[in-house]
Order: structure tokens, then C-alpha cells, then sequence
């Protein structure tokens, strides 16, 4: 008719039900722990990848001072020992003030100039075509004083750590999807007793449960990538507040956080891809589990 004006029908489910909003809060947190353990499992690998890298590219020789034995002799023989040695691309002799400053920690720095402190020589190798370790272990133990620490040992450690951390990551992102399945399975059955008398008046009507579903789901769909997005935003916000919480290249979990945040392409593309990988989960998960509990809520009604 002209001039008359079109009611649009109202949604079964209104956006300012108090059940939808309060789902939406829980869901929004549980993607921001989620974008959390994201972010620790990438700054682990990353951080641990970056470590047994660098002791893979090198060895260190320990020359220690003993009696009847030039330092400088025995530094120099075992230098041209380890240049002449295939698969050696670099060997550099550390000054004292290297090994004194390695020692500080533990034993502060007051009195260590008086201590036998050994000299150390830092071997870079080719990690494409390594040296023969075993025979680099022979010749050098054949200077007095000489020994060789190919700190195998502590990359199988970093390697053993960043397993179980990762382990740990992930069992935390498999708790959160429990938890966030379970927090919606309350939230559809709060959302449908609250609005139970539209049900009940759909069913009398002769609604099919399918029909009554359908244009519900459609409230939990834009619940789940609202939360999902505030959950990914405030995951970015804290990552970069935390890059600003030190100085550039004063490491720890500032340099961490600027390295996730402004990797190059490559790896960015990675890193972001996950993190807005996260609305999606969180959608699916609502739609998926808010249907199945409607459906079996509206068959019990009947």
C-alpha cells in the first residue's frame, strides 16, 4: 500500500539479550588467552630455532692454564690446528676479559683477574658440510690444556625445553576450545529460557525446530566473530605494549614481542594468519555448538 510502512520482522533472538552478551564477553576472553598461547608457541619456536642455530654454526676450544705451559704458545698452536681443519670457515681467540665476563655472573666481578681462568677460542664451522668432530676432539686433546665443547649437549637441552613448553601451549589452546564449548553450551540454554514465550508461541504456530534454529543462529554467528576479533585485537594490543615495555635490542620479551609483530613478510604472513585464524575457530565453535544444543533443547521442549 502507498504510503503504509513495512514492518520488518523482529528477530527471534533480540542483540540486546543479556545471555548473548554475556556469551560474547566469555567467548572474546577465551580468544584472547587463545591469541596469548598463540604468541608464547611462536616466540618459543622462534626463540629456540634461533639458539640451536647459532651453536649449530659453532664449537668452542678451552685452553686451560697449567703449569709448564705457554698460554700464548698453546693458543696459537691450537689456532692453526683448527684453521687447517676442513669444514672450519672462522676461528677467533677470545681475549681473557671474554672468559672473565662469562664467570661474572656466578662469582661477581671482584677478585677474577687472580683466578686461572681458561681462554677460550671460538670455532664458526660450515653447517652445511660440518668438520669431523670426533677427529677435531682427538687433535685438539693432543695440546695440553686444549678440549672441545661442541655444546651438543645443550641443544639437545633447548630442544627437550621447547617440546615441553609446546606441549604445554598446545594442551592450553585444547583446554580453551573445552572451555569455550562449554561456556556456549550455557549461553544457547540461557538465551533460549529467556526467551522461551517466543518459542514456545513458534512452536504453536506450527514451527519446525530447524526453522526456529536457523534464524537464531544467526545472533550466535555475529557473537562468535565479535568475540573473535576482540579477542585477536586485544591479543595485538598486549604484544605490542609489551614490545614497548624495554629498549630496542635490550632482549627479553620486548625484542620477542617486536620480532612477532614486525617479522618480515614471510614470517608475518605466518604469525598473522594464525592469530586471525582465531575469529574463525571461535565462530565455528559457537555455530556448530549452539546449533547442536538448540536442536536438542527444542526437541525436548516439544
Amino acid at each position: 500500500m502507498t504510503g503504509s510502512r513495512i514492518r520488518r520482522a523482529r528477530p527471534i533472538i533480540p542483540a540486546s539479550a543479556g545471555a548473548l552478551r554475556s556469551l560474547t564477553v566469555a567467548m572474546a576472553v577465551m580468544c584472547y588467552l587463545a591469541c596469548l598461547a598463540i604468541g608464547a608457541l611462536l616466540l618459543i619456536d622462534r626463540a629456540v630455532s634461533s639458539w640451536t642455530q647459532g651453536l649449530a654454526r659453532e664449537v668452542t676450544v678451552q685452553v686451560r692454564q697449567l703449569q709448564d705451559v705457554n698460554m700464548e704458545e698453546a693458543l696459537a698452536q691450537t689456532e692453526t690446528l683448527l684453521k687447517a681443519m676442513p669444514g672450519v670457515t672462522a676461528v677467533t681467540v677470545l681475549e681473557r676479559e671474554a672468559g672473565m665476563k662469562l664467570l661474572e655472573p656466578w662469582l661477581g666481578n671482584r677478585g677474577l683477574e687472580d683466578l686461572p681462568i681458561p681462554r677460550l677460542i671460538r670455532v664458526e664451522v660450515d653447517d652445511r658440510r660440518p668438520p669431523d668432530y670426533e677427529v677435531m676432539r682427538n687433535a685438539t686433546a693432543e695440546i695440553r690444556g686444549a678440549s672441545l665443547d661442541t655444546h651438543r649437549r645443550w641443544q639437545s637441552e633447548l630442544t627437550r625445553m621447547a617440546r615441553a613448553l609446546s606441549i604445554l601451549s598446545y594442551t592450553v589452546l585444547i583446554l580453551i576450545c573445552l572451555s569455550a564449548i562449554a561456556i556456549v553450551i550455557f549461553g544457547t540454554r540461557a538465551v533460549l529460557q529467556e526467551n522461551r514465550p517466543i518459542v514456545d508461541l513458534l512452536h504453536l504456530v506450527g514451527a519446525r525446530d530447524g526453522y526456529i534454529a536457523r534464524q537464531i543462529d544467526g545472533r550466535f554467528l555475529k557473537s562468535g566473530l565479535l568475540a573473535g576479533f576482540i579477542g585477536v585485537l586485544l591479543g595485538l594490543l598486549t604484544f605490542f605494549l609489551l614490545s614497548l615495555s624495554g629498549m630496542e635490542g635490550s632482549g627479553g620479551v620486548a625484542d620477542a614481542s617486536r620480532r612477532l609483530l614486525f617479522a618480515p613478510p614471510q614470517m608475518s604472513l605466518w604469525t598473522y594468519g594464525l592469530l586471525f585464524a582465531v575469529p574463525a575457530v571461535a565462530t565455528l565453535i559457537t555455530l556448530l555448538t549452539s546449533r547442536l544444543t538448540l536442536i536438542r533443547m527444542l526437541r525436548r521442549v516439544l
